[in-house]
């Protein structure tokens, strides 16, 4: 688990995953975007997300953990409190993604895919069976890591991909 951190450091990491989603989308100059924007479930998913990691930091578990419930009913992602994500992450389209374990800064996930264990039981830094993804890596949609495996700083893989091995820092990795 990560280290207990304040909530001036969780505020920063909101405002880290909303200012890469409006540079992903144009940094819209209007409040009313900026509004509509914000309440886009691949934003919502991160937002409360990072509240209920922070509550879970601090011994709220079980609401930490009903949080959880309501984010995944409400957004349709899965991102458990046991989940340590850094700064920056963007989610492109929210429906069907899992993210267990360790994700690096400037994460992107564009839908439909995502990281979790279920094959095997090491720990790599993700927690027992799961993976621990560096920082600047991109998973096009339908990619899924699974088990305990490292993803490199820089890599990037493409539709469908299902890696259960250790990619290198920077590699392209294609679907099926």
């Amino acid at each position: 688990m990560s280290p207990p951190i304040d909530f001036a450091r969780t505020r920063a990491l909101i405002a880290s995953d909303f200012r890469r989603l409006l540079q992903a989308l144009g940094n819209p100059p209007s409040k009313l975007k900026r509004v509509f924007w914000f309440l886009l479930p691949s934003y919502q998913s991160l937002f409360w997300y990072r509240l209920y990691h922070w509550l879970h930091l601090r011994n709220f578990r079980t609401l930490a953990w009903f949080m959880y419930l309501v984010n995944f009913y409400v957004t349709r992602v899965e991102i458990p409190p046991t989940t340590v994500i850094g700064e920056a992450c963007l989610i492109g389209h929210p429906n069907g993604v899992v993210l267990c374990g360790r994700v690096g800064d400037r994460f992107t996930l564009y839908g439909e895919g995502g990281i979790g264990g279920g094959m095997g039981d090491g720990d790599v830094g993700g927690g027992p069976g799961l993976p621990c993804v560096g920082d600047d890596v991109v998973f096009a949609i339908r990619a899924i890591a699974l088990g305990p495996i490292r993803i490199g700083d820089g890599a990037k893989l493409g539709p469908g991909a299902i890696v259960t091995t250790d990619v290198p820092a920077g590699a392209p990795r294609r679907g099926r």
